[in-house]
């Protein structure tokens, strides 16, 4: 496992001054957990932000609550220094989401955008947020789920059996897992982002470049030239304007500690009713 994480650290390191230019599905969902915010009751006063990148979720957030102390975590060194790059208000600190160094009742709202699907141990984190919440603190997060790269692992599946494509957790479980620790009013819903390449080395390109191309208990596999090919020719195509489709199946969460008579969001699903 730390071996695992290592590699974690060390690819977001390299990656963390290019991340920005090729992050379009990052930016773009954390642009959507900005607008979801804005239409919350809440006006924090501590806010974590875990797996906070390069800080463009944080530095949003420090604009729609701008009195907030905004803490930026995350596992690379690097990606903080880029934080604190976007705003030297951030306070930030180098950690493992599976180890986080927060006492009791401590912040009004923690954020995670595409995190999770990186972590071991996600039971410990949802476990660590309920702990680290202050009542009637919010924890809203996003994740991907099953059908990600599912254009790529068809691609794969032409080379051989291996994995070379994380496997991600379906909804349901993070759903549950709000409920296993108590977390209340959670609600769940998902959607599916498409991006568009020109070619099979963009699409690459765009996996390396924000360090999302690391795989768990996976060395990484090095392209010959026929192997290349061979994905090439059997990557899905979009037959209108043959350009490459890259799917993101992007989960929301949402949930509260300790809030009574909560106001109910639209547009999303309950998970008793799941």
């Amino acid at each position: 496992m730390d071996k695992y994480k290592n590699k974690i650290k060390c690819s977001f390191n390299n990656k963390a001054y290019s991340y920005d230019e090729y992050a379009l599905v990052q930016i773009e969902v954390a642009n959507r957990i900005y607008k979801r915010l804005s239409t919350i009751k809440i006006q924090p006063k501590n806010i974590l932000d875990i797996g906070s990148g390069t800080g463009h979720l944080s530095d949003m957030l420090s604009k729609l609550f701008p009195k907030a102390n905004i803490i930026c975590l995350d596992i690379s060194l690097n990606m903080l220094q880029e934080s604190y790059k976007k705003n030297s208000r951030f306070k930030c600190v180098q950690s493992d989401a599976e180890n986080m160094p927060f006492k009791e009742n401590q912040f009004d709202l923690v954020v995670s955008s595409f995190t999770l699907h990186w972590c071991y141990n996600i039971e410990k984190i949802f476990f660590d947020t309920y702990r680290i919440l202050r009542s009637k603190g919010l924890f809203l997060f996003t994740t991907v789920g099953p059908s990600t790269l599912e254009e790529l692992k068809a691609a794969y599946q032409s080379i051989d059996d291996k994995q070379h494509i994380n496997k991600f957790s379906d909804m349901h479980i993070y759903g549950d897992l709000l409920l296993k620790y108590s977390f209340q009013d959670p609600v769940m819903d998902l959607e599916k982002i498409i991006i568009e390449y020109s070619s099979l080395l963009d699409v690459l390109d765009s996996l390396k470049k924000t360090g999302a191309n690391i795989v768990l208990g996976q060395e990484p596999l090095y392209f010959k030239k026929n192997i290349y090919q061979k994905l090439t020719a059997n990557y899905p195509v979009n037959k209108d304007n043959k350009r490459l489709p890259v799917t993101y199946e992007m989960i929301y969460g949402t949930a509260w500690k300790d809030l009574i008579n909560s106001d109910k969001n639209t547009g999303v699903i309950p998970i008793k009713k799941i």
